[in-house]
């Protein structure tokens, strides 16, 4: 019995010997959890702070779609500001409009309306503000003394820009452009406007991609809803709802953002810029609270729920894999070491190594310090390429309002006038060019037809204002001018200074054609000679004349070379880009097979001629991109 009791452990030796282990691994389950939840504090902290940070960058985002979009539309007002202050100026010189004969000025007023289908009106009024004359017609005595555009022009004796307003002869809602009359003495006769519609912002944005229920407003110096996107509705005219809104735009004129509710208790957040330095004009986008932080609350949720997850994923590991991770932990740190150097390939060998527990600070603050290197490139390059999406979205906005303004200037549609037929295209070699060709009929009663065609050197906005400018001159002059050769003389001297000044130059070449008579008086600047195809005929032949550039010198003398036609015969204008077109080998076009394809369509209208020409020289092109506009009208006789 004794022996059996020597055999025996003593009572609770068994559970003795095992306590002290259980107690060390009770010991690193409670550490670790403690360590998961220090851990758990600077990521919570990091959470916060990432979340108030995004928050500021969505601010900073809504601030910076809105002044891309106000961007947008002050380069799109500015074009139109500028446009209408070049037509009252070179308009205010002309001895159209300081004549005291109310019907001629009518009749011209009523001319140049056609001409700019941009406006709604032109009319001129004296120093009382009586109207003098009209582009539309009136029948009672109109007075616009109290318009504050005439007021304004009369007192800064410059171009100004009126309030909202209903005309009084349009009875639209409108803002007006004036310029005042000046005498040779100084003194101030009456002034010329322009009347525009006040659906330019619609034009403006009509591309544009609005951030969900985002609105823009444009507002006078009086706080009257002047354009209002996406939606106008019934605002334009009225007073802006928002009286809070108005009062800080008022305060803060120089532009900024704040935060506010709307007229419907929607919190948005406003921000605001002048439309244009100077002038009381302002532009206000709202973009709603809730869209703006949309993203920035998605992420906070989901960086909410992978912490949530990777901290419980964490606690289980931490009470049931304590021993397991001691075993493991030199390989990790290795591994940690040579992952955060860049060795993404690294795996971790099975090792039955002591634990380090100090390595792994270093090595986890290694990989946070390459992984957040990394995070700073990314927003960086993100930056640059938000910076490069506005500017390229601000620039194709100003060269679609730009092609847009050059399209309108040219002619829509042939011109079937008695005897004759006029047709004619411009193709830009960029977005907008500095060809153009027009053809006007002269007189009432079929006495004739005047026709420009013009290259100027170089292509983009700037040929195409000059080519504007002169268009507008040739208007002017064409029905005053004796010859053609006298009219080129008056647009170079009118011309010349802002050629000289801009560094270009205009070929131009003018065509008076007389349907009494059948003559063609033909002057040419400087440009490529038009083509003559007789009746009868098998080729073409050139109509050559002198003459010197159009801005190379202030006195210049053009030739006139008159020309009887016949039924049948076609006349061809072109510029030199046509000629010049070359194809892959580098052989040029030419004016013999231009000759030669205007010959074999000879029995076509001129519509089909000038389209059956420019198909030709795309067949000889090959595919090669021209480097120059593509101009071409062609004339004939019908009848």
């Amino acid at each position: 019995m004794r022996g059996m009791g020597a055999d025996r452990d003593p009572p609770g030796q068994g559970q003795r010997e095992a306590s002290p282990a259980h107690k060390r691994f009770f010991s690193l389950r409670v550490r670790l959890l403690g360590l998961v939840a220090l851990m758990l504090v600077p990521w919570l902290i990091l959470v916060a702070y990432t979340q108030a940070d995004e928050r500021k960058a969505a601010i900073a985002n809504v601030n910076d779609d809105a002044l891309r979009l106000i961007r947008i539309v002050t380069s799109n007002q500015a074009a139109q500001v500028e446009a209408a202050r070049q037509v009252l100026t070179a308009f205010a010189r002309l001895p159209q409009i300081q004549t005291k004969d109310a019907a001629a000025c009518n009749a011209f007023l009523a001319e140049m309306l056609k001409a700019y289908p941009l406006y709604l009106n032109i009319a001129v009024a004296d120093r009382n503000g009586n109207l003098v004359c009209s582009a539309l017609p009136f029948r009672s005595p109109i007075n616009v003394a109290d318009r504050a555009y005439f007021k304004m022009a009369l007192q800064t004796h410059d171009f100004v820009i009126g309030d909202y307003q209903i005309g009084r002869i349009t009875q639209r809602p409108a803002i007006n452009y004036a310029h005042p009359l000046v005498d040779p003495s100084g003194q101030v006769e009456g002034v010329i406007y322009v009347v525009q519609s006040l659906n330019w912002l619609t034009t403006a944005l009509a591309n544009v991609e609005f951030p969900p229920g985002a609105i823009m407003v444009v507002t006078d110096r009086n706080g009257t809803v002047l354009a209002r996107m996406p939606d106008a509705g019934n605002w334009i005219g009225k007073p802006l709802p928002e009286t809070q809104v108005q009062d800080i735009v008022f305060s803060q004129r120089d532009g900024g953002l704040f935060e506010a509710d709307d007229a419907q208790g929607v919190t948005r957040l406003w921000a605001h810029a002048p439309l244009i330095t100077g002038l009381d004009l302002h532009a206000t986008m709202a973009t709603p609270k809730a869209v703006a932080f949309a993203a920035v609350d998605r992420r906070l949720v989901r960086n909410l729920a992978g912490l949530i997850l990777a901290t419980s994923l964490a606690v289980i590991a931490a009470w049931s894999g304590g021993r397991f991770i001691l075993r493991r932990v030199d390989a990790l740190v290795e591994g940690t070491r040579r992952l955060a150097s860049g060795e993404l390939g690294t795996r971790v060998p099975e090792l039955g190594c002591k634990s380090e527990l100090d390595l792994l600070a270093p090595a986890f603050n290694t990989m946070a310090a390459t992984l957040q290197a990394r995070e700073r490139d990314l927003r960086i390059a993100e930056e640059k390429t938000r910076k490069a999406e506005v500017e390229l979205a601000v620039t194709r906005a100003h060269m679609d309002i730009a092609r847009q303004i050059q399209r309108s200037l040219l002619p829509e549609d042939p011109l079937a006038m008695g005897c004759v037929r006029y047709a004619g295209r411009c193709i830009p070699a960029e977005a907008v060019g500095g060809d153009y060709f027009g053809y006007f009929p002269r007189g009432g009663n079929c006495h004739g037809v005047d026709s420009l065609i013009g290259d100027v050197s170089g292509h983009g906005v700037g040929a195409a204002l000059l080519m504007a400018e002169a268009r507008t001159m040739f208007l002017a002059e064409r029905l005053v001018a004796p010859s053609a050769g006298d009219l080129l003389c008056k647009l170079n001297d009118l011309l010349h200074d802002d050629l000289e000044c801009s560094g270009y130059f205009i070929t131009a070449c003018c065509a008076i054609f007389d349907a009494t008579t059948r003559e063609l008086n033909y002057a040419s600047a400087g440009h490529p000679p038009p083509l003559l195809l007789r009746v009868g005929a098998r080729g073409c032949t050139k109509l050559d004349a002198d003459g010197c550039l159009l801005g190379i010198d202030k006195v210049s003398d053009f030739t006139d070379v008159r020309v009887t036609l016949e039924t049948g015969d076609i006349v061809v204008f072109y510029t030199d880009g046509i000629t010049e077109m070359q194809n892959a080998s580098g052989a040029m076009f030419g004016v013999d097979r231009l000759g030669e394809a205007v010959a074999a369509n000879r029995a076509a209208d001129p519509e089909t001629l000038v389209a059956r020409v420019l198909a030709t020289l795309d067949g000889f092109a090959g595919g090669t991109v021209p480097e120059d506009d593509l101009t071409i009208v062609v004339m004939k006789l019908t009848a």
